[in-house]
């Protein structure tokens, strides 16, 4: 007895066939993309260089966030992401705030005004107006900020819709 194919049916079984294989491709492609980025965010870790600074440009923030009683998360203009520990716990501070008041020196310019580890800031639903003080600025990776602020890494860059715009509040020392 002889078998005869229908050619229809393995034009089907080809395309099936075809199908499987370009889907176990893709798998595969997209696990070796996953990879690649897992690799490049390590790398980018070891390679940042996470020597503190101790001022930052104040209208170059975009925004900042507290990461806790003790941290706050400064996103800056141009992609750049820095952790201040303060000095000491901010009882006024909670995880998720973002209504800081700056109090820092102004030299004259905004445009050059900068926020120092010297400088501090007030929580603007706090009723005691009991300042808070600065630590340097430590360089942080966007996976390391958005783990620290629960925010997705693609953060606005320079978003000023309310979310944190450096107050105009500046003290003369």
């Amino acid at each position: 007895m002889t078998r005869t194919t229908d050619p229809r049916l393995a034009l089907f079984s080809a395309g099936l066939l075809a199908v499987a294989a370009g889907t176990c491709a893709q798998a595969q492609q997209e696990q070796a993309q996953g990879d690649q980025a897992r690799d490049a965010a390590q790398k980018a870790q070891e390679d940042l260089d996470r020597t503190p600074t101790k001022c930052v440009v104040v209208n170059r923030i975009s925004r900042s966030v507290a990461a806790n009683n003790a941290q706050v998360v400064f996103f800056m203009k141009g992609g750049t992401n820095y952790i201040s520990v303060l000095d000491t716990a901010c009882q006024a501070l909670t995880k998720g705030e973002t209504r800081l008041i700056w109090q820092y020196q102004n030299s004259g310019s905004q445009k050059l005004a900068r926020l120092c580890d010297t400088d501090g800031f007030t929580v603007e639903r706090q009723t005691s107006r009991v300042g808070c003080a600065l630590g340097a600025f430590i360089p942080i990776t966007p996976e390391e900020a958005a783990a620290l602020t629960a925010k997705p890494v693609a953060a606005p860059a320079a978003s000023n819709s309310g979310s944190n715009p450096p107050a105009e509040s500046s003290s003369v020392r």
